[in-house]
């Protein structure tokens, strides 16, 4: 038994008629007869018979229509989901996103129209901090991540850049440093400052750190926050100020503001990564479009 005979088999059904049969399949209808006879003797039970109506199923016929019927559905349903899957156009991906850029325009313009492309691929999304995406992406338990400063000629992972964002003075409208804003990155030397721990996103860390101190700045933490989005909420209190991607800003609470100090240079390149050998079809979807329409 095949797939093939049981095609014949549901055509005769559905036309009543040996020759009309053979006809739209199209086939010889010897040849036709003789699969349907191989058909029977492989299921075991007589599944036609003749009335002067012409063909007809028999009992075990009838039921064997239904199930087969059934199974055929079933068997292209699997095709397309199969091909589906392999293109890309359904499956599950899973996105991190660092925290403040959940709710940034341009990162959920790229989400909402990737999801309206393509409505059948599910997304996880998760919010971490770029440290802790890139243990996840190499470990498996994430498709692909937009973060800052992925590791440098890594064997293990491919980028995208997405946006360049640069950085930003984060204070209290009612600070002191709001009505006297800085002209140097230097004028901040003494200032309570609300820092993160390196722990957390050493790369990133250690490369703000280091653009800090080119400038004759060094930072005075008073208190470290987990993520942006506890830094900001800190500096909204009046506890100090912070340096954040400007990007992030559209996520602030009221009562926030942000101002550029010319000699904050540094580039922040926000890059999709994601690992070089992903078997996951719904994965290249999503990086075709980011590169097709950058932030």
């Amino acid at each position: 038994m095949d797939f093939k005979q049981l095609k014949y088999f549901i055509a005769i059904a559905e036309e009543g008629s040996m020759s009309s049969a053979a006809r739209n399949i199209p086939i010889a209808q010897p040849a036709l007869t003789r699969q349907i006879r191989l058909l029977e003797e492989s299921v075991g039970a007589a599944l036609f018979t003749r009335s002067q109506k012409g063909i007809v199923l028999t009992q075990a016929g009838e039921s064997f229509y239904r199930d087969t019927k059934r199974l055929l559905n079933e068997f292209e349903l699997a095709k397309r989901n199969a091909s589906a899957i392999a293109s890309g156009r359904l499956g599950t991906l899973s996105l991190s996103v660092t925290v403040m850029h959940l709710w940034v325009p341009q990162i959920t313009e790229l989400i909402s129209q990737f999801r309206h492309a393509y409505p059948d691929i599910s997304i996880k999304i998760f919010s971490l901090l770029s440290g802790p995406q890139v243990d996840a992406i190499r470990q498996g338990r994430l498709d692909i991540g937009m973060l800052f400063f992925p590791p440098e000629d890594d064997d293990e992972l491919s980028s995208r850049c997405l946006y360049k964002d640069r950085l930003v003075l984060v204070t209290s409208k009612g600070s002191r440093l709001a009505k006297q804003l800085p002209k140097k990155l230097a004028d901040l030397n003494g200032e309570d400052f609300i820092w993160f721990d390196r722990a957390a996103s050493p790369a990133y860390h250690d490369k703000l750190i280091h653009s800090f101190q080119k400038v004759g700045f060094t930072p005075h933490v008073i208190q470290e926050g987990a993520d942006n989005a506890t830094m900001m909420s800190l500096v909204a209190t009046g506890m100090g100020c912070t340096i954040l991607p400007e990007m992030t800003m559209a996520g602030a609470p009221p009562g926030v503001i942000s101002h550029r100090i010319p000699d904050l240079t540094l580039e922040l390149p926000l890059m999709l990564v994601w690992r070089k050998d992903s078997r996951n079809p719904a994965l290249h979807p999503l990086i075709d479009m980011a590169v097709r329409h950058p932030l």
